[in-house]
Parts: structure tokens; C-alpha cells; sequence
């Protein structure tokens, strides 16, 4: 990734560009009160029993390192399954692994590590004008590669039932979408970090519509595989329930 000033610059415009393509502006699809059965999902709130349950001093790819590159490496002209840029790919495990950014066990020699902490401007990632990740994010990183890079699988659980903004709606935004969706230059002009712009989109339909990968909305996270289904539950009961602030 290092002396590659210009590609990176390329890819920066490029996802500053892109930011228009991001558009809500379609009809409010239908948000049928399904018990959470959209895309096979029981929205029970009984977790996942064929995995074991999460080991809080293990770091799991899928659920809490593959939010972190969707939500800031994978905007249009970047690193993605379509543009891929320099040949990287930081839509799934096998496709992280596969862009040879990640040396098990020595974050220090792993390009992704290296990128997402050096002090060059024309090498941090993401790029500006994108906010560089938290520190606890870049933590979660390095000891994931720490403790062999794994895909890791396990069961946390999922409460449907009690939703609510400040403890359900607001942690999954920040974990999966605020990434592009934060800041002066939040993609599509959308910000995600408040209530209200949280609620509007709720009341317009794009929220859910985006997230159930509705044909008239604008597939989110972009570039990505749907959320977990536990995750889309959680979000239909909260528009069903009015978007509440609670």
C-alpha cells in the first residue's frame, strides 16, 4: 500500500465523486410486520445455538473487523469487489486474506495495519477527505491479526425484544454505517450519527428499504453483503414501532 500516492489520491477522488451516487429519493417499499421472517430470520431473540457463544477476549472477523472495512474501505472507486483498488478487496474474509494485506499474527508487517496507522498523508487509510477509525477500532484490528487473523464464528445473541434508539438503532448505525455516513462529507449528504436524520430516513421508507436490499433503494452497506439478519430484524421492529427516541 505505501508509495502509492497517486493511486490513493485516484481512489480518494474517486470516492468523493461517488458520495452522488448514493441516492434515497425512490418510493417507501411496503415494511410488512413479519415477525422477522425476511430472508429466513426468526427475530426471536434467540442467538445463533450451533455456534458457541462469543468469547469477549477473542475477536470475531465477521461480526466485529469485516464492519470496520465495509463501513470505511469499501466506497465506490476503493476497496471493494468491483474496483478493487490496487488489487485489494475488503468485502469478505476470503477476499481480505486473498489481497495478501494481512500477515497472521504480525500486525507490524501487515499492510492493512500499516495503512490504517502511519502518519504519511498520502498513505493513511481511508483516504481524505474520509475521518481516519478509532482508536478502539484500529485496536480491534491489530488484535485480530494478533491472534492469527481467524474467521472466527460465534453466537452473540440477538434481543428483538426490547429495540430501542440509544441502545439497539444508534450502536448498529456507528458500527455498520458511519462510516460513509458521518461528517461534512457523508455519502449522499447523509448523516447517520443523530436521531433525527435516523428518523427521517425511518419515515421515508430508505432505512429499511436499503438495508433489506430493496430493489428501489440503494443497497446498504454499499458494495457488501446484507446485514445480519438479527440486525434487519432489529430495525423493522424499531420503524414499525414509529422510530421512536428512546
Amino acid at each position: 500500500m505505501q508509495n502509492k500516492t497517486i493511486v490513493l489520491i485516484f481512489c480518494s477522488i474517486l470516492a468523493v465523486t461517488s458520495f452522488t451516487s448514493c441516492k434515497h429519493d425512490v418510493p417507501q417499499p411496503a415494511i410488512a410486520n413479519n415477525n422477522g421472517n425476511n430472508g429466513g430470520g426468526n427475530g426471536n431473540g434467540n442467538g445463533n445455538g450451533s455456534l458457541p457463544p462469543c468469547d469477549p477476549d477473542s475477536v470475531y472477523f465477521d461480526q466485529q473487523i469485516l464492519p470496520i472495512l465495509v463501513s470505511n474501505c469499501t466506497m465506490s472507486g476503493c476497496h471493494n469487489s468491483t474496483t478493487h483498488a490496487e488489487g485489494i478487496d475488503l468485502t469478505s474474509y476470503a477476499a481480505v486474506m486473498a489481497s495478501d494485506v494481512v500477515k497472521p499474527t504480525h500486525p507490524y508487517s501487515s499492510d492493512l495495519y500499516k495503512s490504517i496507522t502511519t502518519n504519511d498523508p498520502g498513505d493513511i487509510m481511508p483516504p481524505a477527505p474520509a475521518a481516519h477509525l478509532l482508536t478502539a477500532q484500529i485496536t480491534l484490528i491489530k488484535n485480530w491479526i494478533l491472534q492469527g487473523a481467524q474467521d472466527l464464528h460465534c453466537d452473540a445473541g440477538c434481543d428483538t425484544t426490547y429495540v430501542t434508539y440509544s441502545n439497539t438503532i444508534a450502536p448498529l448505525m456507528s458500527t455498520y454505517c458511519n462510516g460513509c455516513h458521518s461528517g461534512a462529507n457523508a455519502s449522499g449528504g447523509i448523516d447517520y450519527t443523530t436521531y433525527s436524520s435516523v428518523s427521517d430516513a425511518a419515515a421515508d421508507g430508505s432505512l429499511y428499504g436499503s438495508v433489506i436490499h430493496d430493489p428501489n433503494w440503494s443497497a446498504m452497506p454499499k458494495n457488501s453483503a446484507m446485514l445480519p439478519q438479527c440486525k434487519i430484524d432489529q430495525i423493522r421492529i424499531w420503524v414499525n414501532a414509529g422510530a421512536p427516541n428512546n
